[in-house]
């Protein structure tokens, strides 16, 4: 565990806080977390660094624009991933994803169990949740795996 993944951790964890609070993660935040991503690529990778930085800021854009348009994921997750990405591998970012989906998925599930059962709500129902926990939790897996 570096300097650079405890900065991050702290971001992702006011992008959560923000996200559960006022149901939206703040583009100030990202766009500090993005300056220090960064900062911190070119500090350690020097000047090559900025190209993999694109490239992994990018990459969620690309990848996660179609549900964005679906309306199943927000605007705020995708730049959130771009805020990862800045300070991971790119190989590290896809895992991010991959799990942040895996656990988006069993949060909902759990969520919907819930409903059913706790507040006698049935099925049919429109069911939302936040999905940057998803995203932290699938960071502190990969980051301490």
């Amino acid at each position: 565990m570096n300097v650079g993944n405890l900065i991050l951790l702290a971001f992702i964890i006011c992008a959560v806080y923000s996200d559960l609070t006022q149901t939206k993660i703040s583009n100030r935040l990202i766009g500090l977390g993005l300056i220090v991503g960064v900062a911190f690529r070119i500090w350690a990778e020097g000047s090559s660094g900025i190209l993999f930085y694109i490239v992994n800021i990018s990459l969620p854009v690309i990848l996660l624009y179609l549900l964005f348009q679906m309306r199943a994921l927000g605007a705020g997750d995708i730049k959130l991933f771009s805020m990862i990405g800045a300070f991971l591998s790119t190989e590290q970012l896809l895992q991010v994803m991959v799990l942040a989906f895996c656990a988006g998925a069993v949060f909902g599930i759990l969520k919907i169990g819930y409903q059913c059962i706790v507040l006698r709500i049935g099925h049919g129902r429109f069911t939302q949740i936040h999905f940057s926990p998803a995203i932290l939790v699938a960071y502190i897996i990969v980051i301490w795996r």
